[in-house]
This record gives C-alpha cells, sequence and structure tokens, in this order.
C-alpha cells in the first residue's frame, strides 16, 4: 500500500479543468517527483493534498485515511507537510523562532496554560527549541540562528522553510519548486538536501522545474499535461519518453545543474 494514494482526481475553476480524473500513487521512503508544463496543474494538485482546495470528484489517501474535507491544519496533524514556490516566511522572526512554528503540532498547550506559564508549558517550550534547533542543524543554517528573516539571502530562505516544515516531523514533505531561483552551488545543496531528507525515512513529493536535480534525486516521476497523467516511471524511462519529450520538453531534453 502507498503512503498516499490518489484516484479519480479532479478540479475545474469556471470552465477550465486543472486536474482531470488523476490516478497515483506515492510508496513510502520514495522521492516521487510531479513534472509538467507551467499550467500543467501541479500546484493546484499540491493545494489539494494539503486540504486548501477540495477536488470536484475523486479521492486521496494518506496512511490509508480519507482526507478530502479535512482543513489544512488537520491534515498536517496527519504527518503531511509542506514548502511553496513563494516564500510564506515570518520575516520579522529569527530563524530560531521560524521554526520553532513548525513545532507547534507537536506540543499539547493550550490558551489557558500558556498564559498562566504553568510547569508543562516551559517544558515544552524547552522541547520545542531543541527540536527547531535540531531542525535547522540538519538543514545547515547553524550559521544563522538568531539571524531575523528579512536578513537572510534568498537559498537561505529556501531552506529555512525546509527546516520549518522538517521541525513538524512529517511523514510525507510536499516541496514545491525548491530549486526555483537558486544558483548552481545553492541548487546543488538543495540537490544534497533532498536526499538526506529522503535518507531519514520521510517520504518526499517533489514539484519541479530543474530537470537534472529531478532526475538526480527521484526514484519516480510522474508527469501531468493539462492536469491530466501523460506518463509515469523511473527517471530513466521518463527522459527517454516521446511524449514527454514533446508534450514538456518541447522536443528536447535540457538538463540543469
Amino acid at each position: 500500500m502507498a503512503l498516499l494514494e490518489v484516484h479519480g482526481l479532479s478540479k475545474s475553476f469556471g470552465g477550465v479543468t486543472a486536474i482531470a480524473d488523476l490516478d497515483f500513487g506515492v510508496p513510502e521512503g520514495q522521492v516521487y517527483s510531479v513534472i509538467g508544463p507551467n499550467g500543467a496543474g501541479k500546484t493546484t494538485l499540491f493545494n489539494m493534498l494539503c486540504g486548501i482546495y477540495s477536488p470536484d470528484e475523486g479521492s486521496i489517501r494518506f496512511l490509508d485515511r480519507e482526507i478530502i474535507g479535512r482543513l489544512p491544519h488537520q491534515v498536517a496533524e496527519l504527518g503531511v507537510s509542506r514548502t511553496f514556490q513563494n516564500l510564506q516566511m515570518f520575516f520579522n522572526m529569527s530563524v530560531l523562532d521560524n521554526v520553532k512554528v513548525g513545532c507547534h503540532l507537536r506540543t499539547r498547550g493550550r490558551i489557558w496554560s500558556n498564559a498562566l506559564r504553568l510547569p508543562g508549558t516551559r517544558r515544552e517550550e524547552k522541547q520545542a527549541e531543541r527540536w527547531a534547533r535540531e531542525a535547522i542543524l540538519f538543514c545547515g543554517l547553524d550559521d544563522y540562528l538568531e539571524s531575523h528573516a528579512d536578513a537572510l539571502p534568498y537559498g537561505v530562505l529556501k531552506r529555512l522553510e525546509i527546516a520549518r516544515a522538517l521541525a513538524a516531523s512529517p511523514r510525507l514533505l510536499l516541496m514545491d519548486e525548491p530549486a526555483a531561483g537558486l544558483n548552481d552551488t545553492e541548487t546543488k545543496q538543495m540537490r544534497s538536501l533532498i536526499r538526506q531528507i529522503s535518507g531519514t525515512g520521510i517520504t518526499v513529493l517533489l514539484v519541479e522545474h530543474n530537470m537534472g536535480l529531478v532526475m538526480d534525486v527521484s526514484d519516480r516521476i510522474l508527469v501531468i499535461d493539462y492536469g491530466s497523467r501523460l506518463a509515469e516511471g523511473p527517471p530513466e524511462a521518463i527522459q527517454n519518453d516521446p511524449r514527454v519529450i514533446e508534450a514538456y520538453l518541447g522536443g528536447e531534453i535540457e538538463y540543469a545543474v
């Protein structure tokens, strides 16, 4: 059984079909990538997996539980974390405090215990800081621990968002174009980080336009075009599929660093 199973998923906006009768399964422990042209429906798919959008039809099962109808925080509580194509950051907060936000699903503090500063709350705050520091170290951000987010380079901010997602201790991490806007050195760092994440046993569902990165880190790749499944398989099969070359790459495959 796949960790994440999608069956017959469809979503339209007015008269425009974003996702059409889509089926796929993500095996646990793998890096599973979703690629396709701009406008193919990749971000819409992520928004449905996270509970931001409700599909018109279909089923999304995570850990063999239906998640359609759950709110985004309820999906997150099940073990699904996400990064965004456009950074979603608290720019007036430090790196440490940004990542501590990701720990809130792992704590049990309630409004009254927090307001009264009860001993249990103080213990949870210390534990959350330990979890946050672990995620920061894992993502290579220890030199920026007390830096404010608004003072950080773009490539560091990308890793900061991943650290915050990891602080929630997810089973499944959705990564929406983590290499977008990165230079060659930063892209190599991102490639290494994705491999490290997968090495811990976390399942990664990746949307990315950098084909060099996708082919290098993926166990399997799903290609969608106009919201429909075009091809699915291991990287070597996808890169040689004439339908993919024609529909997604315009007749020529180019690999970025």
